[in-house]
């Protein structure tokens, strides 16, 4: 039975000097201050959603298959005549979040066979323009929500292809090990959609380098590759934890949700790529192996109170799995968790 799971953000929300973040609640569209078209009444934002049908052909991307049946997508909630609205004005945020969850879809279907979240087809249901100005994105238990950003910070979340693939895997990780968005727990949970943004959108290691501060190239919201080059929004003056020694134990974000994520996120950049880390060398097994030992370690072994030694253990178990067990698969898995401190 599953039990009711805290909506999953992306990115911390800073006010008044003091950090929040909206995974304490729930924050639906419909509780957003939403701007009205006087002559059709209908809302500035969109809400949109896609099934995936039944019978799918597994090496049918959704692109293809959209090419025959272009009722695919729908208005969740909306008059039809919206949607013909929406197209008129050429709403980027509206076509570039279905590209892009067609993207994410199309990659684990292809990767691991699974057909959408729930792995029975579930509906992809994005809200675009939310608030004003919102600087986040979240995965509430129902549907992706995209603030526009404000245009310093952040610019629109859905236009980053790793935003949405991080905010649909915590959809998936919500089927599968359920991981509690709290402590150690949280922490793993942001560190699954941060490797699965990776691997989705494969051309880096970094997280929502796309959207964040448009002025400054070059930078990201986090790192796998080097998370201690990103400064730590709860510890300025310091880099994201890149080793458990430098774990967060502080109260804020969840108990450090976002924060110690980067240690895992570390972890799985070394099994991936390799290299040397505070003295432990790691031999890379590149991104197809990586991916299909975390696949397997979120939906086959880690369950919803799992801690950083528990995704270890995990992570070996996968590797051995599918490689044997004097693999150099769980080789790297070894010397990629120490080479961070977890074991």
């Amino acid at each position: 039975m599953k039990k009711k799971v805290l909506s999953s953000t992306l990115a911390l929300s800073i006010a008044l000097g003091a950090f929040a973040t909206l995974g304490t609640s729930h924050t639906y569209a419909a509780e957003q201050k939403i701007q009205y078209n006087q002559e059709f009444q209908t809302p500035s934002y969109i809400g949109e959603e896609w099934k995936a049908p039944k019978g799918l052909d597994k090496k049918e991307t959704v692109f293809e298959y959209l090419k025959s049946k272009k009722d695919m997508f729908k208005l969740a909630g909306n008059i039809e005549r919206h949607f013909e609205i929406v197209r008129e004005e050429k709403d980027a945020e509206a076509e570039t979040t279905h590209v892009n969850a067609e993207k994410v879809y199309d990659y684990y279907k292809k990767t691991f066979y699974r057909n959408s979240f729930d792995n029975e087809g579930a509906k992809l249901i994005s809200f675009v323009h939310v608030g004003e100005n919102w600087n986040n994105a979240v995965w509430n238990g129902v549907s992706m929500e995209y603030g526009d950003g404000d245009g310093k910070k952040f610019t629109s979340f859905s236009a980053s292809l790793d935003v949405v693939a991080h905010e649909l895997t915590h959809a998936v990780t919500e089927y599968t090990a359920n991981l509690e968005y709290q402590d150690e727990s949280g922490a793993l949970n942001e560190s699954f959609s941060d490797i699965f943004g990776a691997m989705v959108d494969r051309d880096d290691w970094e997280v929502g380098e796309d959207i964040y501060t448009p002025d400054i190239s070059g930078d990201a919201m986090r790192s796998l590759s080097n998370p201690a080059s990103i400064p730590n929004p709860l510890e300025p003056t310091e880099g994201y934890p890149d080793h458990y020694r430098k774990f967060y134990t502080g109260p804020y974000d969840n108990g450090g949700v976002h924060i110690n994520s980067s240690i895992n996120n570390k972890a799985a950049y070394l099994v991936s790529e390799g290299g040397t880390h505070y003295g432990v060398e790691v031999n890379g097994v590149g991104r197809e192996a990586t991916e299909k030992i975390y696949y397997r370690a979120l939906t086959k072994y880690l369950t919803a109170n799992s801690n950083f030694n528990m995704m270890r253990q995990a992570a070996l178990q996968a590797a051995e799995d599918l490689y044997g067990k004097n693999s150099k698969e769980v080789q790297a898995v070894t010397k990629a968790y120490n080479a961070v401190g977890i074991e």
